[in-house]
């Protein structure tokens, strides 16, 4: 698809119009942009058609720059980050936009939606030349989806908008590798996911109270969009455990995980030193998958 000049006009139309004989970029860019700004959630209902939920208008309205989401499954987080991306980008010209998941096709699902509200509005698009996985759109900004693989993230700079999509599945060293991305622009960071087990980075950034986050939570008893009888069905289906952690945002040990969490947060006595991040291994259990140690393997027959 052709991409067209981002101009006075097309400007205007996403409430962000450069002073004349300014670029975007320019030095008075962000005093033009507080006085243009409309909040978020207005925003996408006059852009795309799109009516949020009082909660998910809270989150896009949020002025925090660090955000955590905690949210039932199907609630829309996905879709309420996707608004947020494309209106930071149209907002700040030539910026980049990251979003990790843990899967190649959860990167292209996140890209897809985002294409779909662009086409809704109108609003060409092209692909970014550093990755084929990616959206390029009129004032220079790019939105580009990463696979969760600590090889394909290193090299990225200067991101202005680091999104995490079901970082309960990323990896820890992933999350290690990706955050400096943010160093020079202090650039924002959405992590969202539906919580699964007590490990890992997106367990320990919810549950510390000194990290700075913005947090949010949403149960599926709270989403007008799922109904009680779908609950009720789920809860026959799937057993109090998986529920409670699919759709009441609840962080459940999981099955192979050796000692549950709360037994450790009460053995821990003031002034002592809490398990961290190397000991989730321990936490989490060995998985389904993981060899046995050469203690347990079984000796060849003779």
């Amino acid at each position: 698809m052709t991409i067209v000049r981002w101009n006075d006009r097309t400007a205007a139309r996403f409430r962000y119009c450069p002073p004349a004989g300014e670029e975007p970029g320019g030095p008075t860019q962000a005093a033009s942009q507080a006085d243009a700004l409309i909040l978020p959630s207005q925003w996408v209902r006059e852009t795309f058609q799109f009516t949020p939920d009082p909660a998910q208008a809270a989150v896009l309205d949020t002025p925090a720059r660090r955000v955590l989401l905690c949210c039932t499954r199907q609630w829309g987080k996905s879709t309420v980050t996707v608004l947020m991306a494309l209106y930071h980008a149209f907002n700040a010209p030539e910026t980049l936009t990251l979003c990790v998941s843990p899967s190649l096709r959860q990167s292209r699902i996140f890209l897809q939606k985002a294409a779909r509200f662009l086409r809704r509005a109108g609003v060409p698009y092209t692909r970014d030349p550093r990755d084929p996985l990616s959206l390029l759109l009129p004032n220079g900004s790019a939105l580009i989806g990463l696979p969760a693989r600590e090889a394909n993230i290193r090299g990225f700079d200067n991101v202005s908008f680091l999104i995490l999509d079901e970082a309960a599945k990323i990896p820890d060293k992933v999350y290690a590798a990706i955050r400096p991305t943010r160093a020079i622009s202090d650039g924002r960071l959405w992590i969202l996911s539906t919580p699964a087990g007590q490990s890992g980075f997106f367990f320990r950034e919810w549950h510390d109270p000194s990290a700075g986050w913005a947090r949010f939570t949403v149960k599926a008893t709270a989403c007008p969009r799922i109904s009680p009888d779908f609950l009720a069905a789920e809860r026959r289906a799937l057993g109090e455990h998986d529920f409670a952690q699919e759709y009441l945002c609840e962080f459940r040990p999981s099955e192979y995980q050796l000692i549950p969490r709360d037994l450790i947060d009460q053995a821990v006595l003031p002034g002592e030193t809490f398990f961290g991040a190397e000991d989730d291994a321990l936490l989490a259990g060995p998985g389904p998958d993981a060899e046995p140690e050469a203690a347990e393997r079984e000796e060849p027959a003779a």
